[in-house]
């Protein structure tokens, strides 16, 4: 099939319009989540060190999240356009109609689905499996690894809080420290001018104070005590935290195996998606036949609908095989044929299916008119 000047026009038109929005959505989604993940570094529950790695790994399941709602707006963007601008009047005055936009549609709705089936069968499960490791060497880390200087820490447990002032950049030691834990109804208080690590001969590990006060009891009691110490070692015991394995981490030879509902409907679920794409694609067609004096954008409220219901009912779906609720060949089909059916019936609504008619049943000639 040889494309046509119009054919790649079209296909550029729609491009332009997918990158762009799917851009956009993505500046937006990790604006958020920036927030989130520096919330999680102030808070100290993932270190400073793993902010970019969680980040990057954020990119991608919002990048193939938001590819089927960015191959929708762009679609309805790049069309309306066209119709509000009028290119779409002179292009059917041509002789162009309307069946012949489906090559420039699939000529980006075919790479586009064939690249998120990829993505979700072949990459998404390393990737998940890379976060995966992430959490655990997260977790492996003793709580003293990811303590911020210059507020207060809270352990994970509540029951201690400490406040480091400054960091020596030659030394690497912490200066200034304060530390309050309760321990069995009595409250234990260290003040001291500087802390470092030290390893003894078994590889333990302690954090060591240096030049310290160490206050025991609760105010008000008579046998409050005060020690002073030049060296006071607190023990820091080493966690071993081994990666999760689930059904997002496991490969398709894997998930086609099991019998479990929870990675049948996994499997079923990277399929769902590039199936949900070409679909949606198809919907956008006629979404985006507008009149020019109704505004370029006029169907793209309905569409959002449209594709929210299409999205839920495919989660619902999703949820209903790993409940055993519906048997998996039943899965989320029954979503996909519902979805086909709304398109056809909107293709229909906005005249498609009148225009092939009339193409094929158009006279020829030659350039005589005979």
């Amino acid at each position: 099939m040889k494309l046509t000047i119009i054919d790649k026009y079209i296909a550029r038109e729609l491009i332009s319009a997918f990158f762009s929005v799917l851009f956009v959505l993505l500046i937006i989604v990790l604006s958020t989540e920036v927030v989130h993940l520096l919330k999680w570094v102030t808070q100290g529950v993932i270190p400073l060190s793993a902010f970019l790695t969680y980040l990057i790994n954020s990119l991608f399941e919002f990048g193939i999240i938001l590819i089927p709602l960015s191959l929708l707006m762009g679609i309805l963007m790049a069309f309306g356009r066209l119709y509000h601008d009028s290119e779409m009047a002179a292009i059917m005055s041509a002789g162009i109609g309307p069946m012949l936009w489906f090559r420039p549609l699939l000529l980006v709705a075919v790479p586009v689905t064939i690249s998120l089936l990829v993505l979700l069968m072949f990459v998404q499960p390393i990737i998940s499996y890379q976060r995966e490791l992430i959490r655990a060497e997260i977790r492996s880390q003793v709580e003293v690894d990811t303590l911020v200087v210059g507020q207060f820490n809270r352990s994970n447990k509540g029951d201690a809080v400490l406040f480091l002032e400054s960091e020596n950049v030659t030394s690497r030691e912490i200066e200034n420290i304060f530390f309050q834990q309760q321990r069995e109804s009595e409250n234990h208080v260290d003040i001291a001018t500087r802390t470092s690590s030290y390893y003894d001969g078994s590889g333990q590990r302690y954090m060591m104070m240096h030049d310290g006060t160490h206050y025991i009891g609760n105010a008000g009691d008579a046998n409050f005590k005060i020690i002073k110490y030049k060296n006071y070692g607190l023990h820091i015991a080493k966690k071993e935290v081994k990666a999760r394995r689930s059904e997002k981490t496991m490969g398709v030879s894997e998930l086609w195996a099991s019998t479990k509902p929870k990675d049948q409907a996994e499997l079923q679920w990277r399929i769902t998606i590039p199936l949900a794409t070409i679909i949606v694609a198809f919907m956008a067609l006629p979404l985006s036949h507008t009149d020019p004096r109704s505004g370029r954008y006029a169907k793209l409220a309905l569409a959002l609908i449209l594709y929210l219901i299409y999205s839920n009912l495919l989660g619902v779906g999703k949820t209903w095989i790993i409940q055993e609720k519906i048997p998996v060949w039943v899965g989320t089909w029954w979503v996909h044929l519902i979805a086909i059916m709304i398109t056809l019936y909107l293709f229909k609504r906005s005249g498609y299916f009148i225009s092939a008619k009339a193409e094929i049943n158009k006279p020829t000639g030659d350039v005589n008119g005979h």
